[in-house]
């Protein structure tokens, strides 16, 4: 990998895992996610860093892709698990990290996804392959009576690309990647009190446009999302980024939905309606693998 861009890797984390760290004074009862989500992404640019996505916060059942709208008024109450993922890019050059901070119980949920987390990047080397990944995060979870959430994965990582090959699941799968040197991963292994799925919500808040993908649009709602994402570089958003008004929003998403033009990052729930825990770390393939979002004074 070029130096340069390993040093951007590194900064992009060092940014988010700051902010991650910091976010724990936030959470707590009677605060507004709005407010937490706001400070979150106002300290990543203050940082240094630019937005690789919008701050994602699951209370509880919420898996992933929950971000708080213009308006909305939703304080954190005692005995929520709060779920905190992060995403800070340099040039491009993404660090993803996520969190898990509980309100009451569930301490036990929270250390098997952490210590899952940890387990996996112990076996980090070019040429594991992403099952031997999979069975420790596995294992390590329900050795604390928990499940797995098997439809969630952890990812690949490229320029402006959060979500690039390979997959890294948290199970085993007919898929069984073998890692190369300087490919950069995130690891986030989901632990629920649950079954261990995931089903969409039918409701997206989180978007990205598709930027081989250039028909006619008909609506200025639909050319101002437009252009937003494709200056992002494909990156993802959310609707309070732009000044547009939530109905032209939803107007100029639905035109871009129907020339399949944006995709939509759809909420996930557990589908017992459990409580999930997540830890992320972003981490770049050595023989000594570098973990980019730990962040040192």
């Amino acid at each position: 990998m070029d130096k340069e861009i390993l040093e951007k890797y590194i900064k992009a984390g060092r940014i988010a895992a700051k902010v991650r760290d910091e976010c724990k004074s936030l959470v707590k009862p009677g605060k507004n996610i709005l407010e937490i989500a706001e400070e979150i992404e106002r300290r990543i640019t203050e940082l240094g860093g630019e937005l690789a996505f919008p701050v994602n916060i699951g209370i509880n059942n919420i898996a992933a892709h929950y971000t708080p709208e213009k308006g909305e008024d939703i304080l954190l109450r005692e005995g929520d698990i709060v779920k905190i993922d992060i995403g800070a890019h340099v040039d491009g050059y993404i660090g993803d990290t996520a969190i898990t901070i509980s309100l009451g119980e569930y301490e036990d949920l929270l250390e098997a996804s952490r210590k899952a987390l940890n387990e996996a990047i112990k076996l980090l080397k070019p040429g594991i392959k992403t099952n031997e990944i999979a069975e420790t995060i596995q294992k390590t979870i329900e050795s604390f009576g928990f499940r797995v959430i098997s439809n969630l994965t952890g990812h690949g990582l490229e320029r402006f690309n959060i979500h690039a090959d390979p997959q890294i699941p948290n199970v085993i799968t007919s898929n069984n990647y073998m890692l190369k040197e300087d490919d950069v991963i995130a690891i986030e292994p989901f632990a629920t009190t649950g079954i261990g799925f995931v089903k969409d919500l039918d409701e997206a808040r989180i978007f990205s446009v598709l930027i081989d993908k250039r028909n006619m649009l008909r609506s200025m709602e639909a050319r101002e999302i437009y252009s937003f994402g494709i200056k992002r570089n494909g990156l993802p958003f959310t609707s309070r980024w732009l000044e547009l008004s939530k109905i032209k929003f939803r107007l100029g998403i639905k035109e871009l939905k129907m020339k399949d033009m944006i995709y939509p990052y759809y909420i996930l729930a557990e589908k017992e309606e459990a409580m999930v825990a997540q830890f992320e770390h972003t981490i770049i393939i050595k023989d000594k693998p570098i973990v980019t979002t730990i962040y040192d004074e």
